[in-house]
């Protein structure tokens, strides 16, 4: 009986010189926009929501298999591959260290039926028409918010019309 009161007593004593590395104290509320912001040195940022949508009229987009374009996350094409095409849509995001979070696209035609993009070979800013693509739109994403951001990361909103709220925190050692 007294070795467990001993290991209980020696356990507890061990457990109370643990720390956390700091505490979080509120410092400030942020509107990111899509100038380039760092988040400052002793500092986190939680991004708390994203608002504002980019309006993109006729784009002529690359959606072929090496392609970073934001519509290849709609599965337009699926299952072509190299082909270009032109689109009308609204897309939400931001630029987490440079990489392209999306939060939502709209605008397209659903992928089982209504198509909203048309494929073509853009040259020289006009197409030639072949057929249209199924696409589908992604809506908001309820698992990337809130998001937590070290210090030394990047971050900025998809465009002009899209901005990101930051809630600041000082790190308290």
């Amino acid at each position: 009986m007294k070795t467990k009161r001993w290991f209980w007593f020696l356990f507890s004593l061990s457990t109370l010189q643990l720390s956390a590395q700091g505490s979080l104290q509120f410092n400030q509320v942020l509107l990111v926009d899509s100038a380039l912001f760092t988040v400052p040195a002793n500092k986190v940022w939680k991004i708390t929501a994203v608002s504002g949508r980019e309006f993109r009229n006729n784009e002529c987009i690359d959606l072929s298999v090496n392609s970073t374009h934001e519509l290849v996350s709609a599965r337009c094409a699926y299952p072509y591959s190299t082909n270009s095409a032109v689109a009308t849509y609204t897309i939400s995001f931001f630029r987490v260290n440079g990489k392209r979070v999306l939060n939502a696209i709209n605008g397209l035609g659903a992928a089982t039926g209504y198509s909203g993009v048309n494929n073509c070979i853009c040259v020289g800013g006009t197409c030639t028409f072949q057929l249209s693509l199924p696409c589908a739109n992604l809506n908001t994403d309820p698992n990337i918010l809130p998001m937590w951001l070290p210090a030394g990361t990047t971050l900025r909103s998809g465009g002009p019309n899209t901005f990101c709220s930051v809630v600041e925190f000082n790190v308290v050692p």
